[in-house]
């Protein structure tokens, strides 16, 4: 067994939502960025041509991964989108640059559509001579699952029942749901992939 050491950053971002991005964060946070067209593939641009640094981008490079910081980023970005958050990023401290870089997100919305806490996990990791990542949302809201169900993306699909929940590949090839009912509320589990070269 090879023992690891970590290295870790922690920080908070607050974000202000804008009135005309609302329906577009509230949407995020069932999908990547989906409404209004944004997808996986922007994410995608967004990580092969990097803006300037985040707060998930200044994290990582801090640490010393800085080959797969601009997807790390890419992905934080799609997941946070609408919300007020703390990231706490960690990472190999002999070879971070050859490790995976793995982010652990609380976040607060305060949207008039959405409100409340959800948390995310972040994950990017060299391959070869790029970078594959992935992120898994989890967010509670507090209406019924048939309401969050009218949310999804334009394509979205039920696929499965996996012991009896259901599991939504999401249009706009966006990544996968979880729709897990609670109650009178629906716990929304979303996971996307995503990979730069």
């Amino acid at each position: 067994m090879i023992k690891r050491e970590k290295n870790a950053a922690l920080a908070s971002q607050a974000t202000a939502a804008r009135p005309k991005r609302r329906l577009t964060a509230l949407a995020a946070v069932i999908g990547v960025a989906f409404a209004g067209g944004a997808g996986v593939s922007a994410l995608a641009q967004q990580a092969a041509a990097p803006k300037a640094a985040n707060l998930f981008q200044e994290q990582a490079g801090k640490l010393g991964a800085r080959k797969c910081a601009s997807l790390y980023a890419a992905l934080g970005q799609g997941m946070t989108q609408g919300a007020a958050y703390t990231l706490k990023t960690e990472t190999s401290k002999e070879a971070p640059d050859t490790h995976m870089v793995q982010g652990v997100v609380g976040m607060t919305y305060n949207l008039p559509e959405l409100k409340g806490s959800a948390g995310g996990v972040l994950l990017a990791t060299p391959m070869g001579q790029g970078c594959e990542g992935y992120m898994v949302r989890v967010a509670p809201f507090q209406k019924p699952c048939a309401d969050v169900l009218r949310m999804l993306p334009a394509g979205s699909v039920e696929e499965q029942r996996l012991s009896g929940v259901p599991q939504y590949r999401l249009g706009g090839n966006q990544g996968q749901a979880l729709v897990i009912p609670s109650g009178a509320t629906c716990v929304v589990v979303t996971v996307t992939g995503m990979a730069r070269t």
